[in-house]
């Protein structure tokens, strides 16, 4: 089990759930090697040592050793998928979610969301998988319009630009989803993030994750806007928590938004934070024009009243769980 997280994954294992039905089942997953995707076997491994024989395979460009219950096969998700076994649920976590990746690879980002999506969901239809779960993204909502989003609201995007490759591939996926349940009845549901952030060993170039390693190394945080921009956060824990609750209980065909709780604060306001962890200060310093890949989305709030009916609530707000993020950056870099 990942040691920055075992205290967390423990809490998350021991929610109330019917966890029985991931009893002696396999989860085929992309993305197992990610942030969430991490979490999410270390959920898994928790719920094994309680004698749950939960056997997964984790489909990823950068696969581990294997270990007990847990297969990790190389595969670029693009391309149709080389395991051939059977599934029972199958999750498709894998995709391009930092701003750099947006603007170095849009292609690949398109190809990973869509036709990752396409051959996940052909497995799920040619095994007979009980359900098929999409990791989607706040990002498909676009521009909110000022108040809390919730599932109903459409969005409003900007597609001609590159960087709209990932909401639109995002939104598509959702459609393909929803084309599979009416064609070929598979049961589907669909988580929609918003900015996740955690302990990561890999490079993270979305905002948070920038502050909190200027912050970790003792430097000043510099915002490239005037940070007055509203999002929805969500710590690790509680985005796969979310997952794990449209999994069980969660109903076919439906979209969940998943995110902490509102603190009504502003980017700068979390960038002041974050620099307060190691005694530093925010400096601003605005381009003339702006990065592509950044998200041109001011007010981008989501509403969970949906998620929390199946009984889903934040286990952390986000200013704490940031503080802890810093400590465990602190602790183990």
């Amino acid at each position: 089990m990942t040691y920055a997280y075992r205290r967390e994954a423990e809490q998350v294992a021991a929610l109330a759930l019917p966890w029985e039905k991931l009893n002696g089942t396999t989860i085929l997953i992309s993305g197992g090697t990610g942030l969430i995707g991490r979490f999410l076997l270390d959920v898994v491994r928790c719920r094994n040592r309680a004698g749950a024989n939960i056997r997964v395979v984790s489909l990823s460009r950068r696969p581990r050793p294997d270990e007990e219950n847990i297969v990790y096969l190389a595969q670029d998700v693009s391309a149709p998928i080389a395991y051939d076994g059977a599934a029972d649920y199958v999750l498709h976590l894998a995709s391009n979610t930092h701003p750099k990746q947006y603007g170095e690879d849009p292609v690949g980002t398109i190809k990973t969301n869509i036709f990752g999506c396409y051959h996940l969901l052909e497995k799920a239809r040619s095994c007979g998988a009980r359900r098929f779960l999409l990791a989607s993204s706040v990002e498909i909502y676009g521009e909110g319009g000022g108040t809390p989003m919730d599932e109903s609201y459409c969005g409003a995007i900007d597609c001609n630009n590159a960087r709209a490759g990932y909401n639109e591939s995002k939104r598509l996926c959702e459609s393909l989803c929803q084309s599979y349940r009416a064609q070929y009845g598979i049961d589907c549901v669909t988580v929609r993030l918003s900015r996740c952030f955690g302990y990561d060993e890999k490079q993270d170039s979305k905002a948070l994750a920038q502050f909190l390693a200027k912050a970790v190394a003792g430097e000043d945080i510099v915002l490239k806007s005037k940070g007055d921009q509203r999002y929805s956060y969500c710590y690790v824990a509680d985005a796969a928590a979310a997952i794990f609750f449209a999994l069980l209980c969660g109903q076919d065909g439906e979209a969940y938004n998943a995110a902490g709780d509102s603190e009504g604060k502003t980017l700068g306001d979390y960038a002041r934070l974050i620099a307060s962890f190691a005694g530093r200060r925010v400096i601003f310093d605005i381009p003339e024009t702006q990065d592509g890949a950044v998200s041109k989305a001011s007010y981008a709030e989501l509403d969970c009243t949906k998620l929390k009916s199946l009984g889903w609530k934040p286990l952390y707000t986000v200013s704490d769980a940031l503080k802890e993020t810093y400590k465990k950056y602190k602790e183990l870099s």
